[in-house]
């Protein structure tokens, strides 16, 4: 079973997806956490160029067609074999993502992508945590500040950029009630683990 989490940048949904991992270890659940862009050596890399701050000169179709490498690489060495043997994969950002940041955000026309999407693994369950763009910017501001960190490339992005990509998700959202969980990231770490939690445990449970 392929579980995703998605959401613009500072949303929260990095934490929870950790929270859910060893909550799920806890119950006796063996899950292979995972991410996009880099849950592969090589999609490593691939996100090293993607995130790079200094990659300014990276245009919207090279950044798209990096994902996709990433996606499908990450497919073939990581998801599809765990799915074959029966795991439960948890995947931190998956092809809604690119729907969103690439689709929405940059406003590329995604249609020739369709005769990929029918190879990619489709997920049981998506959480989309939905913040306000001038909340996770906030959160993003006061993460670089306690680490003394710098934004990625994407995080640097003006809000309007997150705007788009927000509502990009919220339509996504919109078309697939069946499979998109929404929830209000700006609660509590704690609610909102205990929310994930509990749909997760009725969705293996189904």
């Amino acid at each position: 079973m392929l579980i995703t989490f998605e959401g613009i940048d500072g949303c929260g949904k990095t934490t929870q997806i950790n929270l859910l991992a060893q909550a799920l270890q806890a119950w006796g659940f063996d899950p292979i956490l995972t991410k996009q862009p880099g849950g592969t050596e090589i999609g490593a890399k691939i996100r090293a160029l993607l995130l790079d701050p200094s990659h300014k000169a990276l245009c919207p179709q090279s950044e798209l067609l990096l994902y996709m490498a990433d996606r499908f690489q990450h497919l073939a060495e990581v998801i599809h074999p765990a799915l074959k043997s029966g795991k439960l994969v948890l995947c931190d950002r998956y092809h809604d993502a690119t729907l969103a940041y690439q689709g929405g955000g940059r406003g590329l026309n995604l249609e020739w992508l369709r005769p990929l999407e029918a190879q990619l693994a489709t997920p049981a369950l998506t959480f989309l945590f939905q913040i306000s763009p001038e909340a996770a910017r906030a959160r993003i501001n006061r993460r670089n500040e306690e680490q003394g960190g710098e934004s990625c490339r994407l995080e640097g992005e003006e809000k309007s950029f997150f705007d788009r990509v927000a509502q990009a998700y919220q339509d996504l959202s919109a078309r697939c009630p069946e499979r998109f969980w929404v929830i209000d990231a700006q609660r509590p770490t704690e609610v909102i683990h205990a929310e994930v939690l509990q749909q997760v445990l009725k969705k293996i449970e189904s």
